[in-house]
């Protein structure tokens, strides 16, 4: 029996594009050390992270990974804000991150069958929308015993673009 062979050769090299290397560059970014608040009057802004690349990322995951918990939950939300302060914040990444169990849990929205399940874009620093990944407590309530990291895996959207390359359609009969 003869052994399959590759249909083509991919040499992957995480500093080029997929327009260079043929294939697309994915990578975690690590927030560790974070806590909660503890006390939030209104929905507080207790994290915030502008986008260090000068390119627009697509967050293909999240996890909230919990090693000491609190007993009080603080609804802690996970989103893309339009700046530091959280103007226009939403919860794309995790909405309501249960803090009273310890563990690795996971965000984003899930890939619905029919590809309805979108995923956010952060955008690049100094873009005036989405440019924040921004952590918000929204409980009154003191969670300040709660430790834990925020991973998130990331695609450069450039590397989704190709517009040099046009595949013709498959003719079926």
């Amino acid at each position: 029996m003869a052994s399959p062979s590759s249909a083509i050769e991919l040499t992957f090299d995480t500093t080029k594009s997929a327009d260079q290397a043929g294939a697309c560059r994915e990578f975690w970014m690590r927030f560790p050390g974070l806590r909660a608040a503890s006390d939030c009057d209104s929905a507080s802004i207790i994290y915030y992270m502008e986008n260090p690349y000068g390119k627009d990322l697509v967050v293909l995951d999240a996890l909230a990974v919990i090693t000491t918990v609190d007993a009080q939950d603080g609804d802690i939300d996970v989103g893309l804000a339009d700046n530091a302060t959280g103007s226009n914040i939403g919860a794309e990444i995790f909405d309501s991150i249960v803090n009273t169990n310890a563990g690795v849990f996971e965000g984003t929205v899930v890939q619905a069958v029919a590809g309805t399940g979108a995923k956010c874009i952060w955008k690049a620093k100094g873009t005036s929308t989405d440019a924040f990944v921004c952590v918000k407590q929204n409980a009154d309530a003191d969670v300040s015993d709660l430790r834990w990291n925020l991973l998130l895996k990331v695609i450069p959207y450039d590397d989704l673009l190709n517009d040099d390359v046009e595949l013709g359609a498959i003719t079926v009969a």
